[in-house]
């Protein structure tokens, strides 16, 4: 939590509810000051260090069915002199720059850098790498469509270093010379395209606009030659065609952060699986839990005193009554399921450098969505809780900074 803001928790993504309207939830705590406690959530302005403790009571008796605690940690905002860096992958919350209130806008983090590929929309020197659509499976997998943005973490191993396709860079360089219209077609930009070509325009510079070659390739350096549909590999003199079977590559964060020259960030936040599981239940997380594993080795081996930062992902998915038709109880079910497994796999190991970030307690269910005629719009994304969101981040990093 964060020092003098206000900090919700929301019963519905913190504690998995199957009668919402016969039980009862109730918030207490011996050391954590709240200013309001309601039915649906509670708030503090001045977190302090604690524990929470969150009871749900059966309706007709109350008896208490289940008792669960929180570990609270409380960031100072607004303090701190020496440049923090941080970075964010994730999907379309982290493309939509649901942080951007709390950590770059309000100042409760002074001197934050935020790094990566993708440009902060209306923030010229901090970027992100969030993929609207993505899953945790996109980042450990090659992209070479434009329907993809670039992922610059799934690497050929040994020494050779993947750029992307040229395709992709082509259409990031027409964007990033004429926004407003599309050179191809003459006409307005398809949002799909936009969704994944935009935000790069401070990288896109290094390929050629007519070929969406590097301009300055060496030797090792890698494309997907779409006109060719085959990779290709730079020997020092020419491109040449060149097979990369599915083993040859692997997630390599040292070698992304080395490729683009970005600076290596003291704290990594993931913040995906809404779009991984929320259209089914009775999910399998081990091949899941072993690539998050596997994304933190490679982190760590990268910048060893950083740390790596899981976020749960919403677990309140919104209303019935939505305009995508979207099944929301069942998929609030599918992320309870996300939720209780990051919990009980990762919990407990801030040793190792591995944390557990609670940025999903903020979203209400009900009124953090837009609506229109009575109709929740926007589903699964809360927009108008986007600025409580980032507020955990915010915290986080404010505890941890130097």
């Amino acid at each position: 939590m964060l020092s003098d803001v206000q900090n919700d928790i929301f019963i519905q993504p913190f504690l998995k509810r199957w009668r919402p309207y016969d039980n009862y939830v109730r918030f207490s705590s011996p050391s954590i000051p709240f200013s309001r406690r309601l039915e649906k959530f509670a708030s503090v302005l001045k977190p302090e260090d604690g524990k929470l403790k969150i009871q749900l009571y059966e309706g007709d008796d109350f008896n208490v069915i289940k008792t669960i605690e929180s570990n609270v940690k409380a960031g100072k905002s607004g303090v701190g002199d020496k440049e923090v860096v941080v970075q964010i992958i994730g999907d379309s919350y982290t493309n939509g720059a649901f942080f951007k209130d709390a950590l770059l806008i309000k100042g409760y983090v002074p001197r934050l850098k935020m790094v990566g590929l993708r440009r902060v929309n209306d923030m010229p020197d901090q970027f992100d790498e969030g993929r609207g659509g993505c899953t945790l499976e996109s980042y450990f997998t090659v992209t070479k469509v434009v329907q993809r943005a670039y992922n610059g973490f799934w690497q050929p191993k040994g020494n050779d270093r993947y750029w992307g396709s040229t395709s992709f860079w082509k259409m990031a360089n027409d964007f990033r010379k004429n926004p407003n219209l599309n050179p191809a077609t003459n006409k307005s930009w398809d949002f799909g395209d936009l969704y994944n070509i935009s935000r790069f325009d401070s990288v896109s510079f290094r390929f050629d606009e007519n070929t969406g070659f590097l301009l300055n390739p060496h030797k090792g350096d890698v494309q997907f030659d779409n006109a060719l549909n085959s990779f290709v590999l730079y020997n020092g003199r020419k491109w040449e065609k060149k097979d990369y079977p599915d083993l040859a590559w692997s997630f390599q964060y040292g070698k992304y952060l080395s490729m683009w020259n970005i600076t290596p960030p003291q704290m990594l936040f993931e913040m995906l699986g809404l779009n991984d599981f929320r259209d089914k239940i009775n999910h399998d997380f081990l091949k899941w839990n072993a690539r998050l594993m596997e994304m933190k080795k490679s982190y760590l081996e990268a910048v060893p005193d950083g740390k790596f930062v899981i976020c749960t992902p919403a677990s309140s998915c919104g209303i019935l009554d939505n305009a995508a038709g979207d099944f929301t109880t069942m998929q609030n079910a599918a992320m309870w399921e996300v939720r209780d497994n990051i919990i009980k796999t990762f919990d407990g190991q801030q040793s190792d450098k591995l944390f557990i970030l609670d940025v999903a307690v903020s979203i209400d269910n009900e009124k953090g969505y837009r609506y229109q005629d009575g109709i929740q719009m926007g589903n699964p994304h809360p927009f108008l809780n986007y600025p409580a969101m980032g507020i955990s981040i915010a915290a986080f990093i404010q505890y941890h900074r130097q």
